[in-house]
């Protein structure tokens, strides 16, 4: 969208980016030469793309090193001398015909030194062996930036407690703050500059834009929850460490952008309450519908999806169990799970399903691109615990879906209108058991199918709310807080 805006964008990253960062920030839409990584400023080169192919470092390292054999598995390329590990190469995870990365080795199991590439080979990390409770470790003690002719642009030197410095040739000496001003110094930002700030956690880095690029339009985005109350979230509690700086320094701060009114409102009240100054709140929604979507047959009758990551807090269970519950009732429900998660609580979902032997009526889809797939279902239904908008939901009533959700901030109260477009189930974090949750939540997705003319005019409404996330409408929101 800020590219239509024909308006000239950096994408700045404030740590170093992995080839599937750069990989996926493409795949949205952003140009790898719009990307820019601070560490790799400080050197003369602007690459971030893969360039170096992984047959021209092989016959280099041969010709390097004696060998007696090479071994290729998966990702890596091992060469062995009397079987033992002298060197390997690890390929690119998005590229795989490119390198990523070399690793040295002592004695065959001491890492000693790795080589990583970016476009070139960007920086070289440098271990020692040391020893911890769980046993000996490759300790990364100096990172050496390279430029393009093989000489060292700049070191990072890192020692115990997460302490970091950097050395320059010229025998400047920084913190990791004064790192980060020093970036922001050579910006030579103007009042004619708009900076957007987005989840900014480094240590440093706000005070360094504050001092540095203070003329610049400074823009914050809160992509997340600002504030959690007891229960509302396993890991925070009360005020986002994520945003600490933006309330701390929200005097300095021109516009702050939120995905909700919801969130507005809650956001301003909560800066009151911390006596902090309220700067220019604007809602403008975190993502765009391209277009709406509308079935090309029709769509399949008595069916769900879901699409999340398969998180315990997306609580993929409480759904899987009200399905199981609803479909005791009408056997026609069925539902298709798409996304993935971490190993362990995939196997719990799929043991859920199996231990009910409801493997015919729920199915577990992988992960794939569910832009056109949404459109093949009459409805989609969440149970995650708070959402600031929900991409997913989104995308689903852009796609004329009924919405089943539960009555959390801030996004299902955007897009789940009761009795028009789907249904809220009532829940509170500090009162609902999951027993009666699962209970109602069935109770509403039997309602859903019951009468096929109400759901038909769920399916009209869902388009109608989903008007206000196209692209353009959002876009234009943009164009006037940038003008």
């Amino acid at each position: 969208m800020l590219n239509d805006l024909s308006e000239p964008i950096k994408f700045i990253f404030t740590e170093l980016p992995t080839s599937r960062d750069i990989d996926y920030y493409e795949k949205t839409g952003i140009n790898v030469s719009q990307m820019l990584s601070i560490h790799q400023y400080f050197t003369d080169s602007n690459i971030l793309g893969s360039s170096v192919r992984v047959e021209d470092k092989l016959r280099e390292l041969q010709e390097r090193f004696p060998y007696t054999d090479i071994v290729s598995s998966g990702r890596n390329i091992k060469l062995i001398k009397d079987s033992v590990v002298v060197a390997s190469i690890l390929r690119d995870e998005m590229n795989p015909d490119f390198c990523s990365a070399i690793h040295y080795f002592r004695d065959g199991c001491y890492l000693v030194r790795t080589e990583n590439y970016m476009g070139k080979m960007l920086y070289v990390d440098y271990y020692v062996t040391a020893s911890s409770n769980t046993g000996m470790y490759a300790k990364r003690v100096r990172r050496s930036f390279i430029n393009s002719d093989g000489a060292v642009a700049y070191e990072q030197i890192f020692s115990e407690g997460e302490k970091e410095w950097y050395l320059f040739p010229n025998g400047k000496i920084c913190t990791n703050q004064e790192f980060f001003a020093e970036f922001i110094k050579k910006l030579n930002l103007t009042k004619k500059d708009v900076v957007l700030l987005d989840r900014l956690t480094q240590t440093g880095f706000m005070q360094s834009m504050l001092r540095y690029g203070s003329r610049a339009r400074l823009i914050t985005i809160f992509h997340s929850r600002h504030f959690f109350e007891k229960g509302e979230d396993t890991d925070r509690l009360y005020l986002n460490d994520e945003y600490y700086d933006w309330f701390k320094y929200s005097h300095r701060i021109e516009t702050m952008v939120v995905s909700t009114v919801g969130q507005k409102k809650e956001l301003a009240g909560k800066l009151c309450e911390y006596g902090c100054s309220v700067p220019e709140i604007e809602v403008i929604p975190a993502g765009g519908i391209d277009r709406l979507r509308y079935p090309e047959t029709k769509r399949k009758p008595y069916s769900l999806v879901t699409v999340s990551r398969l998180y315990a807090s997306k609580k993929v269970d409480w759904i899987i169990k009200s399905i199981i519950k609803a479909h005791d009732i009408n056997s026609k429900i069925f539902l298709d799970i798409y996304g993935r998660g971490a190993d362990a609580h995939t196997k719990y979902l799929q043991d859920l399903v199996t231990s009910h032997n409801a493997q015919s009526y729920i199915r577990f889809m992988g992960y794939v691109n569910v832009t056109e797939i949404y459109k093949n279902y009459e409805a989609f239904i969440t149970a995650s615990l708070g959402e600031t908008l929900g991409l997913s939901v989104m995308e689903a009533i852009g796609s004329g879906t009924a919405v089943i959700g539960l009555n959390v901030k801030y996004g299902n109260q955007v897009f789940i209108h009761p009795e028009k477009n789907g249904y809220l189930v009532d829940f509170s974090h500090a009162e609902s058991e999951e027993g009666q949750l699962v209970f109602d939540m069935a109770n509403k997705i039997v309602k859903l199918f019951d009468e096929k003319e109400k759901l038909e005019k769920f399916h009209k409404h869902s388009y109608e709310i989903a008007k206000d996330y196209l692209c353009e409408v959002v876009k234009e929101k943009w164009r006037k807080l940038l003008k």
